[in-house]
C-alpha cells in the first residue's frame, strides 16, 4: 500500500443508475479506474459519490494523498486518506 498526491479526479454515477464510476490520476503512469457498488455499509450510489467527492476534493485542497487498494478477488476497493477516509467500498477495476 502506497500513498500517492492526487492529481485529478471523476467520480460518476454510471446512467444506468447501476454503480459509480471512479477514475484518480496520480503520480503513477496509469490511473486508478474503478467501479463501486451500494452494500451493506453505503446503501445508496449518491451516498457513495458525495464521500468520494468530499475525500479526493480534501486531498487536491489539502496536497494531502490518497492509498487505493484494489482487491479483484474479493470484489472490494479500499480507499484511504490519513485523518479523514478509511473506508472498504464493493466494487471491482473497470
Amino acid at each position: 500500500m502506497a500513498r500517492h498526491p492526487v492529481k485529478s479526479f471523476r467520480v460518476d454515477i454510471d446512467p444506468s443508475n447501476k454503480f459509480i464510476d471512479v477514475e484518480i490520476e496520480t503520480d503513477l503512469k496509469k490511473p486508478y479506474r474503478f467501479h463501486l457498488n451500494t452494500d451493506a455499509n453505503y446503501p445508496t450510489l449518491q451516498g457513495i459519490r458525495d464521500q468520494l467527492n468530499e475525500a479526493l476534493t480534501h486531498c487536491t485542497t489539502n496536497y494531502e494523498k490518497v492509498d487505493v487498494s484494489i482487491f479483484e478477488d474479493r470484489f472490494y476497493v479500499n480507499i484511504n486518506v490519513t485523518d479523514f477516509i478509511n473506508t472498504r467500498f464493493t466494487g471491482r477495476k473497470a
